[in-house]
């Protein structure tokens, strides 16, 4: 996978938006952990043949079927999840998941929840926050 700076889009100097693209070989494993259907169906549009988990159970039990090259997370995966003071459920239990199990795959935050993403990137330090949004992704044949 590569990461790039879109260079048509550049640098808004208005919002300081910048729009990365993603460039993910169609072949590899992608899951995607997001509960928003919009969310849902922008990613399906994109990565069709990726396993989505819209909650943290289905998470771990997919991430106990399948090796993932690449993760996207979201953090809320409730509407209750605002709330930064809870745990279970969220996108910090997958996190904190896979670190335990050493996850060796891309993982790219995307959640706009900025406190919660902070203490996920704290779980994964390697892990790429992109809040959805501010990113594309384009399906590539090959590695």
């Amino acid at each position: 996978m590569r990461a790039d700076r879109h260079p048509s889009m550049g640098r808004d100097i208005r919002n300081e938006f910048v729009c990365e693209q993603f460039h993910i070989p169609i072949d590899w494993p992608v899951l995607v952990v997001e509960d928003t259907e919009d969310r849902i169906s922008w990613f399906r549009q994109r990565l069709p043949k990726a396993v989505f988990a819209k909650n943290a159970e289905s998470a771990f039990r997919a991430l106990g079927q399948q090796e993932f090259k690449v993760a996207f997370l979201d953090h809320d995966l409730h509407w209750m999840h605002a709330d930064n003071s809870i745990f279970k459920g969220t996108g910090k239990e997958v996190a904190r998941f896979m670190a335990q199990q050493a996850f060796k795959g891309i993982v790219i935050i995307h959640s706009k929840h900025v406190e919660g993403a902070a203490i996920m990137k704290k779980f994964l330090p390697n892990a790429r926050l992109s809040p959805f949004g501010s990113f594309e992704i384009l399906s590539e044949v090959g590695a």
